[in-house]
């Protein structure tokens, strides 16, 4: 039997290569802004208050610590049909996404990712000046307003707690009412500063769930200790207010 031709054999592969690309880099259907890319569970949550019609997000929701997720070659399918990338800065995959993609018309937006109201809010008008959604980001802000106000009600009997703080839990804490005695960085766990966080006496210890290091400082302190979030992801959470909702129920549980 004739073996086939390698040069045939090269030139098939190549232009099997060749068809991937024109796939992924010039998709047939339309571009549209209501369709955003987020790098993440969070920086989806802000695209969706914006008013994105649709939001694909990369990291996937079993991740506990989202930036350090890794771009696959299949996440570059989600671009299709998309021309907003929103991001935080510190993702892993976003370098290699602009650099995979430049020959794509993607647009990206860097936001803050802290989780204080304000900035949340602030974010919000800003991925929604892009997609031209004012009317859709008005009414979410209004509703999210009278949200936090009632659960800032709930929690009010907690307030003026001493508190040793994680320092990525901090907009959550001062949100909260919390007397903030002492802020924990991570890779700063010492002898030194567990033994200092320990005399400052704390009510309660307020670790990040998704980088936790601080749990040690209650043990010590024998006080109550709490995980609250900023990524949406467990239980169930996927918004904006979904974050504040889960972390104010950890404050009541312990407390309660």
């Amino acid at each position: 039997m004739q073996k086939p031709d390698r040069g045939i054999m090269r030139f098939g592969k190549a232009l099997r290569s060749f068809l991937v690309c024109v796939i992924l880099f010039f998709p047939t259907t339309p571009m549209a802004k209501e369709v955003v890319v987020a790098s993440t569970s969070l920086a989806g949550a802000i695209a969706k208050a914006a008013g994105a019609k649709e939001v694909r997000i990369l990291t996937p929701g079993e991740i506990r610590h989202p930036p350090e997720y890794d771009l696959k070659p299949s996440d570059l399918l989600r671009f299709e049909g998309a021309n907003i990338v929103v991001y935080g800065g510190y993702e892993r995959m976003v370098q290699k996404l602009l650099e995979t993609s430049r020959n794509r018309n993607i647009m990206a937006i860097q936001i803050d990712t802290d989780t204080s109201p304000e900035n949340l809010v602030n974010q919000v008008r800003k991925i929604s000046k892009m997609l031209g959604t004012e009317k859709e980001r008005q009414a979410w802000e209004e509703s999210f307003v009278e949200r936090l106000k009632l659960l800032q009600k709930k929690i009010s009997p907690y307030s003026g707690r001493k508190a040793v703080v994680h320092r990525f839990a901090q907009p959550f804490a001062r949100w909260a009412g919390l007397h903030v005695v002492q802020i924990i960085s991570p890779g700063e766990l010492t002898p030194k500063v567990i033994a200092d966080a320990v005399m400052q006496k704390p009510e309660l210890v307020v670790d990040i769930l998704h980088f936790p290091n601080v749990k040690v400082i209650a043990e010590n302190a024998k006080c109550k200790y709490i995980q609250v979030i900023n990524f949406p992801g467990v239980e169930n959470t996927k918004t904006i207010e979904d974050i504040f909702e889960y972390n104010s129920a950890q404050l009541l549980k312990i407390f309660q």
